[in-house]
């Protein structure tokens, strides 16, 4: 049954979906609606935040771009529904029928949920749950469910094509079949899980925990692997960064409105896999990251000053405008990398009309690779490059004159003119 007051709200959302008079989108933000039927409902762009939908029939519905974020949705009966591009952030969808549904785009990302306990805000960060969940032949491409908990689901069939499932705990669930090509499942839980005729070619599995997995029943070419990069036995991030982690990629996505800014300062991270992250404003300072891989990690802005970083490997990493004052780069991997100027932009996000330099004042990079990295204007006072190699590196726009480049390779690199 459809409560009166209910059918008169869908009946003005038909209107505004259809852009008739006297439309008015559906609004219902922490409503108590359990198992109410909603069978075939047109419910696109709907604001049902927080809506408590458990065990409600919603087979066949329209979802498409609406609000569920921290929605109660355990048990809900979603057969063939499409939720294109919904906002799930933090949503319950645990044990959710959900065979066939349509969830490309959809936001399934954890989400900062607030409440108030005696006159005071608390805020925590809740994941998006589908423990248990059916999904047969659902569609997950494009969508990110990065931390997500997936354990125990039925995914037999689905499509994850170039969807993210950063550090998604999929432990137990039932793959079978599913296709993940070119999907980016960097430190997932995918332990115990059933991988019968399952598409993995281009994904990226690095740092995946894949114990009494067998992929020989796998498609796996060209996929990343744990072991590609030699670091199979390397322990798996600690649940704890995994939590700052998506408060990070949060506050990125937000523009700091909700979220948390990553703080790693004086913290020792040996050998640690963040390769490919974007980790820009991040703090690492006076942090030891020795022998840790940063591998095309977009580290705009980053603060490393005073940090260890002898052979992390940043090859092709974006260091646009970070603070390398001081840090210790000593036989590092930085070919390729960007360590040129940030361009400013205003809250707004337009141009703010001045550059960022990198500055590495003071830092040691002896023997380290910088074979065509990008050092334009960077501020290099008293930094020491012996025996790097600057092979093809731009150092346009740099003074020179307090640099030690004594038996560096500089075969091809740029300087301005004389």
């Amino acid at each position: 049954m459809v409560p009166a007051d209910l059918q008169i709200a869908l009946a003005a959302h038909k209107h505004f979906l259809e852009g008739r008079p006297n439309g008015q989108r559906l609004s219902m933000r922490g409503a108590m609606l359990t198992g109410t039927d909603l069978e075939r409902q047109r419910l696109s762009m709907a604001m049902l935040a927080g809506a408590d939908l458990s065990r409600s029939r919603m087979m066949r519905s329209f979802l498409d771009g609406a609000d569920l974020f921290g929605a109660n949705l355990t048990g809900v009966d979603l057969t063939e529904a499409t939720m294109i591009g919904a906002d799930l952030r933090g949503a319950n969808l645990a044990k959710a029928r959900m065979q066939g549904a349509n969830l490309e785009r959809a936001d399934l990302r954890a989400g900062q949920l607030v409440t108030w306990v005696s006159a005071r805000q608390i805020s925590r960060s809740q994941s998006a749950d589908l423990a248990g969940a059916d999904l047969r032949n659902a569609k997950f491409g494009a969508a990110d469910l990065s931390f997500a908990n997936l354990s125990n689901a039925n995914f037999k069939g689905a499509d994850f094509q170039s969807a993210t499932l950063f550090a998604a705990n999929l432990n137990g669930a039932d793959l079978s079949g599913a296709n993940f090509g070119r999907a980016r499942l960097k430190g997932a839980l995918l332990n115990n899980c059933k991988v019968e005729g399952a598409d993995f070619r281009g994904a990226d599995l690095r740092q995946a925990e894949l114990r009494n997995v067998d992929l020989s029943a796998a498609k796996i070419e060209g996929a990343q692997l744990p072991e590609d990069d030699g670091k199979a036995q390397r322990e798996p991030l600690p649940p704890e960064l995994r939590q700052h982690l998506g408060h990070h990629a949060e506050w990125i996505q937000t523009n700091g409105e909700t979220g948390a800014r990553l703080d790693q300062a004086k913290m020792v991270l040996h050998g640690i896999n963040l390769a490919g992250l974007d980790l820009s404003g991040a703090c690492f300072s006076q942090s030891d990251l020795t022998l840790s891989d940063l591998a095309d990690a977009k580290l705009c802005l980053v603060q490393f000053d005073g940090a260890r970083l002898g052979r992390v490997r940043l090859t092709g990493a974006d260091l646009s405008g970070a603070n390398l004052a001081g840090a210790v780069l000593d036989m590092a991997n930085l070919a390729a990398a960007k360590l040129g100027p940030m361009a400013l932009v205003t809250p707004d996000g337009k141009p703010a009309g001045r550059d960022w330099p990198v500055d590495l004042r003071g830092a040691s990079l002896r023997g380290a690779d910088l074979r065509s990295a990008d050092l334009r204007q960077a501020k290099l006072d008293g930094a020491n490059f012996e025996g790097a190699n600057l092979g093809g590196a731009d150092l346009r726009g740099v003074d020179m004159s307090k640099v030690n480049v004594k038996g560096a390779s500089l075969n091809g690199t740029l300087f301005d003119p004389s």
